[in-house]
């Protein structure tokens, strides 16, 4: 009877336990990371004292999640794909708003300048279309340098977002960190792991996933180590490192991410909302600037030039029609020796619109390099003459921006309607030639750029194209990207998702259970109770 009094308990104490598990997945059903709990059973084992094999109860031999760690790696995967493609697409897009609007882009505010110049070519003596090109040229000039001002705006919206980044991922690490430390201690085992503190850790992981694409290598006491980029730590064990926002070596007006050391990890970024950022401002923003200001460039070079070779309306050699900037040169900061690079553009059809590192070799030399890439090359085949003067130490460095900031620094230098030289310099003066002011119509499809394959106009269109198909991409992989997305969830879910008809049928199968073992005890109860009766008489 008291083997019979024990099962039954063994049996209640069990199902009870089954009843609060089943009672905490139905009140988690909506808890977001949340693992379903599975209670498994095992029979208690029989006394090796007893003559007779006979069972002794149930117990719970464990309490565990049901967890798929592939689905949950490849749901962390395609999170941090998505988050890069969404974050990439959008920022793109604001991009292509500032670059291709119909009525305020590049396209449309030179269209509108090559047609005054038109205009004055018809009629080269007509006072009215020689003051509305000067009008255009300085609208042109202001148009310009609104969509570079623009161009900028996003520059520092990408900063300020990629410093917000880093400190949702720091409390993230931190947030990891302490799990990890809580796991280690909660004396759990294999059989009755902390779920709700691991469902919390997968949460934190994923969120952090949303951030930035990260590995984890799980150690023997249950913590996870978690690495970024190349395998950097980011969290190990207990302890979480803080990644900062410093200026770049280079730039100052440029973030890069570091490491507590002040090792710079920037390249090494990939995935979620900051990969996306990152790679936003390397592939599409910084060569949009640059692109706008080799457009700049090349347009006032050569309006100068025609300039020069023509006279206005009294006689005169013409004077520049825009003030143009030189190359940017910056020094950086960590510079050990006193030298100065300077950098003059030579050849038109030469210049790239990237920009440049120098790296002086500490014997006067230097080593030109792509920025970013790395790529040697040599100043005069991208269109560069550089001089370094001073005493330079080896590993001192110069980012050279040729194009990139002439947007911003260009003006209108003609302010008369007399000053546009229409005419050819040919000894036969008219004020109603036009020829020169033609050569100037004929700008807009000159073969300037790219080795003289490319020319203004084309310049214009591919800038808009380019920005436009980087746009459609990004849109196709977040698409692309979210549906993957959605099917490993799925599947995630399948696995460790809450369903309530499958509870409830829990429910009742544990309720019944639970019923049944409280009869045993009862009878059991009932016949201990006659017995002692019977040995009272």
């Amino acid at each position: 009877m008291s083997g019979a009094m024990s099962t039954a308990l063994s049996a209640l104490v069990s199902y009870q336990k089954a009843l609060a598990t089943t009672s905490h997945n139905v009140a988690n059903v909506n808890t977001e990371g949340y693992s379903r709990q599975v209670t498994n059973f095992g029979t208690r084992v029989v006394s090796a004292n007893t003559a007779v094999s006979i069972g002794s109860g149930v117990q719970v031999s464990s309490v565990k999640r049901a967890y798929d760690q592939y689905a949950v790696e490849q749901v962390r995967t395609y999170t941090s794909g998505f988050a890069r493609a969404q974050t990439y697409a959008t920022m793109s897009a604001q991009a292509e708003t500032v670059i291709s609007d119909s009525t305020s882009g590049v396209e449309a505010a030179m269209s509108r300048f090559f047609d005054a110049i038109q205009d004055v070519a018809t009629d080269p003596s007509s006072t009215s279309a020689r003051r509305v090109l000067i009008n255009e040229g300085g609208a042109l000039v202001s148009r310009l340098q609104d969509i570079d001002a623009q161009l900028q705006q996003l520059s520092s919206d990408v900063d300020a977002r990629l410093r917000a980044s880093v400190g949702e991922i720091n409390g993230l690490a931190t947030r990891i960190a302490d799990l990890n430390k809580q796991i280690a201690s909660s004396g759990s085992n294999a059989d009755f792991p902390a779920n709700d503190l691991l469902d919390s850790r997968d949460q934190a992981i994923l969120e952090l996933n949303k951030l930035v694409k990260v590995s984890t290598v799980t150690q023997a006491d249950g913590a996870v180590n978690i690495f970024i980029g190349s395998g950097q730590s980011l969290v190990l064990g207990a302890n979480a490192q803080s990644l900062s926002v410093s200026a770049s070596r280079y730039d100052p007006t440029q973030a890069e991410i570091t490491l507590p050391d002040g090792g710079v990890i920037t390249s090494f970024i990939e995935g979620g909302s900051l990969g996306g950022l990152l790679d936003f401002r390397d592939e599409i923003l910084a060569p949009a600037r640059g692109q706008l200001g080799l457009l700049t460039y090349a347009l006032g070079s050569e309006m100068n030039r025609l300039q020069a070779q023509g006279l206005d309306l009294s006689g005169n050699p013409g004077q520049d029609f825009f003030t143009l900037p030189g190359p940017t040169v910056q020094t950086s900061a960590g510079n050990q020796g006193s030298a100065a690079l300077t950098a003059e553009i030579g050849d038109i059809a030469k210049l790239t619109g990237g920009d440049y590192v120098a790296v002086a070799d500490g014997a006067g030399g230097y080593t030109l390099m792509t920025q970013p890439g790395g790529k040697a090359v040599n100043p005069a085949d991208v269109g560069l003459t550089l001089t370094l003067s001073g005493s330079a130490a080896a590993g001192d460095s110069f980012l050279i921006r040729p194009t990139a900031d002439v947007t911003a620094g260009w003006s209108m230098n003609l302010t008369q309607a007399s000053e546009i030289a229409a005419a050819a310099n040919d000894g036969s003066f008219g004020v109603g030639d036009n020829r020169n002011a033609l050569a100037m119509v004929a700008l807009e499809d000159k073969a300037l750029l790219f080795g003289g394959r490319t020319s203004l106009a084309s310049q214009i269109k591919g800038m808009v194209s380019d920005i436009a198909t980087s746009v459609r991409s990004a849109e196709t992989a977040g698409t692309a990207q979210a549906t993957l997305l959605a099917q490993a969830e799925a599947r995630q879910q399948s696995v460790s998702g809450v369903n309530l008809d499958e509870e409830a049928a829990n429910l009742m199968k544990y309720q019944q259970a639970y019923s049944a073992a409280a009869q045993v005890a009862a009878t059991a109860n009932a016949l201990f109770q006659t017995m002692l009766d019977a040995f009272r008489r």
